[in-house]
């Protein structure tokens, strides 16, 4: 899912939230949180804004995520086609839109320009390059819970993992 989509699907959230407590006849303080921010956000990690609903009810939402703080390149494989990079970031309390920032980002530094996969875990990285038929039952769930994104032939994303509800999405759309 885009951020735009995103974005829009919080504020008809809130904007649904705010018009049903105006229907009960109550006064209530309505608070919305969304894990949608991966940057700029306050020292803690969130960013609040408040803004003032018809009635002069405040809402108050509350975003959080986690920008990805580094990475490290733990392996590569060259094919005739590109290279693949093996990509370890540190682990944290990621939303997929944190995911789809930084991928996007090392794609348009020129870091990825055919394929990576991103995990944070270097465990799960070598799990995953066993062949398939080789791993055992654990290493296989290590891969389910740390495999967060792939970027396939330079041009999509397809999240994996704790991530894979979210799709995939082309890369400049």
């Amino acid at each position: 899912m885009n951020r735009s989509r995103q974005v829009r699907l919080l504020a008809l959230s809130g904007l649904l939230a705010v018009v049903g407590a105006a229907c009960d006849g109550e006064t209530a303080d309505l608070t919305t949180t969304s894990s949608l921010v991966s940057g700029g956000t306050t020292p803690s990690g969130e960013a609040t804004t408040t803004s003032v609903a018809p009635g002069g009810e405040s809402t108050s939402t509350t975003l959080v995520g986690e920008t990805v703080s580094g990475h490290e390149i733990v392996a590569r494989e060259s094919e005739s086609a590109g290279e693949t990079l093996y990509i370890v970031i540190p682990p944290g309390a990621y939303t997929d839109v944190d995911i789809e920032n930084f991928v996007l980002d090392l794609v348009e530094s020129g870091t990825v320009t055919f394929g990576a996969e991103v995990f944070d875990d270097a465990a799960a990285v070598d799990a995953y390059r066993k062949p398939e038929a080789d791993r055992t039952e654990e290493e296989t769930a290590l891969i389910a819970q740390h495999h967060f994104a792939s970027v396939l032939n330079g041009t999509t994303v397809q999240y994996q993992g704790p991530f894979a509800s979210s799709g995939e999405f082309v890369i400049g759309s």
